[in-house]
């Protein structure tokens, strides 16, 4: 005999994201301490068309890989500007020091690579990306980071804060990613 259905069926979504979705749902499934249970906050990132389709992606299979594994919780960012600047200042000095004789091809470099660019439109710069963010839980240090298009990075990096904006230090995030 068929069962009958209690709840609409949702054929816009993918099997994944149902199983994923019943999961959250479901309060034993995540644990925090002893005895307490604390429902996960679930991060949408989004695509935008002036973003590196090929850095968003990598950003995403990140961070996606990083929630399976549970090891992206909420975080109070402690970053040290210092570890970033050092990152930059050794990249430019590895790639200026290949074209010595050519001066306008180091300027280029190093105007790439500076930051100081604007970000309004993808391919502008680029900026050292922390493949685990901070803010969720990743470490301030030169392994964690690569070169990555600054406008993509700075967007990814504010639509996870402004979600995770009131939500309690400690929280496990699951990302989810639309759009690409």
């Amino acid at each position: 005999m068929a069962r009958t259905r209690t709840r609409a069926a949702r054929k816009s979504v993918a099997r994944g994201a149902k199983i994923l979705s019943g999961l959250i749902d479901n309060p034993r499934f995540f644990r925090a301490g002893k005895g307490g249970s604390v429902k996960p906050k679930v991060v949408t990132i989004r695509f935008d068309s002036k973003m590196s389709r090929k850095d968003f992606r990598t950003k995403a299979d990140s961070l996606r890989r990083l929630s399976r594994e549970g090891r992206l919780r909420k975080t109070p960012v402690k970053r040290d500007p210092q570890i970033t600047r050092n990152y930059r200042g050794e990249t430019i000095r590895k790639l200026t020091g290949r074209h010595r004789g050519n001066r306008a091809e180091q300027r280029r470099i190093a105007q790439k690579f500076s930051g100081r660019t604007s970000a309004n439109r993808a391919g502008d710069g680029l900026d050292p990306d922390h493949i685990h963010e901070l803010q969720l839980g990743g470490r301030d240090h030169a392994d964690n980071l690569r070169w990555m298009d600054a406008y993509t990075n700075r967007t990814i990096g504010s639509q996870i804060a402004s979600q995770l904006r009131g939500v309690p230090d400690g929280t496990p995030v699951i990302i989810r990613v639309l759009g690409y």
